[in-house]
């Protein structure tokens, strides 16, 4: 019952998004990804249905954001409240079911304090590899909504990446377990699959390094169908 009702919320948050023009303004990252990737791919059971409360919002480019949104009253509307992560200054959006928080990648050496999203009167957290998500959106088109999501192939490979930077077991094991689970997926697809050795080949070679030594453990097929092609 708890899936379903936090199925139910994010959709009612998303549809009050695309009426007030962030949505398409923002890309959908995350675990959350999986529940649109299954219906992108028919409702596959093959792919994982990891869900978690956490729902990140990436804004690829707020510097672009023109349009005010009062986003804050958006997510009140639903239910949701304001908390502060005292560390670092930056609010997110609670509620029973979920938990909302703004992203933004993480340009030059970064800042810790939030960046302020007026426009939206919100604070979003840079963080590192986003840019890599950002570079692949792919739009699902689920209702009566656009929503952008990473690729899955990308998503996986930025799975990998941030893993080895976990500090917590759980989500670092979280991380891998979503990883492996959409990889495995799109290897049985020979587009898919070659998708995945193309957008590699093209990232920094630091990147695809830290990549490669994950999946040297944790997903081996990747590693051997590059140095096959290579």
């Amino acid at each position: 019952m708890q899936r379903n009702n936090q199925v139910d919320l994010l959709l009612r948050v998303l549809q009050r998004f695309s009426e007030a023009g962030v949505l398409d303004q923002c890309m959908l990252i995350g675990s959350w990804c999986l529940h649109f990737y299954r219906f992108e791919f028919a409702n596959t059971d093959l792919l994982p249905a990891l869900r978690t409360m956490d729902v990140d919002f990436l804004i690829p480019h707020p510097g672009m954001i023109k349009k005010s949104v009062d986003v804050p009253e958006l997510l009140k509307e639903e239910g949701f409240i304001e908390i502060m992560n005292f560390s670092n200054g930056l609010v997110c959006y609670q509620h029973p079911e979920l938990l909302v928080e703004f992203l933004a990648p993480e340009l030059g050496r970064g800042y810790h304090k939030p960046r302020d999203i007026r426009p939206w009167q919100i604070q979003a957290q840079e963080i590192r590899y986003l840019n890599f998500l950002t570079a692949y959106p792919k739009k699902i088109h689920y209702k009566n909504m656009s929503v952008c999501v990473p690729e899955p192939g990308v998503f996986a490979l930025h799975k990998l990446i941030v893993s080895s930077r976990r500090t917590k077991e759980d989500k670092r094991k979280k991380d891998l377990a979503a990883a492996v689970g959409v990889l495995e997926f799109l290897f049985k697809d020979p587009k898919e699959k070659a998708r995945v050795r193309a957008v590699l080949s093209k990232i920094p070679a630091k990147w695809r390094k830290t990549i490669l030594g994950v999946s040297a453990k944790h997903f081996p097929a990747l590693n051997e169908y590059c140095e096959k092609r290579s």
